[in-house]
């Protein structure tokens, strides 16, 4: 039988996988094949990359395949006393399936790589310039931020893990959304706060000298840490108290709602009270002016709204108050006052 050469040979065997080749030729094919360890060979290989295309295997109902078989055997019977010859096949057939199996291993590791490098969960970077100061931009949780001057903020397009973390820039309040399981984290340079769900103040110009962050409800935790990750020193703040972290040597400090009114009106000229707690309004005259000032009890939970700059003086300060609830106040020392 004439050897089939190896292109007739490629197509032959395809067509027999795919069940389009005659009886005749599957005959012929089948003798072919058993001429010779390389046709086996050739044949295996094909078949392999066949089999990786998902197509179905033909119907040899039609083939009698025993007759083949036999027909075979006598051909290897006839050839035993002669030379056979070997036709080599190129290293790429012989190694089909391996090289296959090695280029799925590649192609899944170089997806893993990609995945980690780069996942398809991407960020956006969002910047006062583009988005202005007066309306909230609204993070993928409905946390809204607003920019106050040159700020700029990096969060995920979806947050999907188990901290809501950004990197921000700038000067913006926040009023982050409640997710008890999912702490907000906001990197600042090597400096981190991390709430829960609350309202605040943040300055972090990375050109400045210290980072603010004034708490207006809620709770937080600022960190510092050094360049290999490690926390340098951490404080928690409470609403109406100032957190202060110096960037160059991650030291915290702590203001009390006192220390922060005093601050700014040494700053500002003014005093702001935005619906506090007589109490602590008190408290906070007490520490500002270095004075006692005695409240009844009952009124000490009610809330005041007022301003106050540094051209009025204590008596008058005292004196709005009293009237604002209908009290009278008394000044039996220069340094004390009674509301009653």
């Amino acid at each position: 039988m004439n050897t089939i050469n190896a292109k007739y040979d490629d197509n032959l065997i395809m067509s027999y996988l795919e069940g389009q080749c005659a009886e005749e030729e599957a005959h012929a094919l089948l003798s072919w094949i058993g001429e010779s360890e390389s046709h086996q060979d050739r044949f295996e290989s094909i078949k392999d990359v066949w089999e990786l295309t998902s197509f179905p295997m033909p119907e040899l109902d039609s083939i009698d395949v025993e007759s083949a078989l036999n027909a075979v055997n006598e051909k290897i019977e006839e050839q035993e006393s002669h030379e056979t010859v070997v036709v080599e096949m190129p290293w790429f057939r012989r190694n089909i399936r391996y090289v296959s199996s090695a280029a799925a291993v590649l192609i899944i590791a170089l997806f893993i790589g990609f995945m980690t490098v780069k996942p398809f969960n991407s960020t956006v970077t969002m910047a006062s310039n583009d988005w202005g100061t007066e309306q909230p931009y609204l993070l993928p949780d409905g946390t809204s931020v607003t920019f106050a001057g040159q700020s700029e903020i990096t969060h995920p397009k979806q947050f999907r893990n188990e901290l809501r973390a950004v990197d921000f820039e700038g000067t913006a309040l926040f009023d982050v959304s409640a997710d008890a399981e999912h702490p907000f984290v906001i990197h600042c340079g090597n400096m981190n706060v991390e709430v829960l769900g609350t309202s605040f103040l943040l300055e972090a110009d990375e050109t400045s000298e210290q980072y603010q962050l004034d708490l207006y409800s809620g709770r937080v935790r600022m960190t510092t840490v050094d360049k290999k990750g490690n926390e340098v020193s951490s404080i928690e703040v409470e609403p109406g108290e100032r957190g202060i972290c110096n960037p160059a040597d991650g030291t915290m400090r702590l203001l009390t709602y006192s220390e922060v009114k005093y601050e700014e009106l040494s700053n500002d000229h003014v005093l702001d009270f935005n619906n506090v707690r007589l109490s602590t309004i008190v408290e906070t005259l007490e520490y500002i002016f270095e004075i006692k000032i005695q409240l009844p009890e009952s009124y000490a939970d009610e809330k005041l709204t007022a301003r106050f700059t540094d051209k009025d003086s204590v008596d008058e300060v005292v004196e709005t108050i009293a009237t604002v609830f209908g009290m009278t106040v008394s000044k039996p020392t220069k340094d004390s006052f009674i509301l009653k």
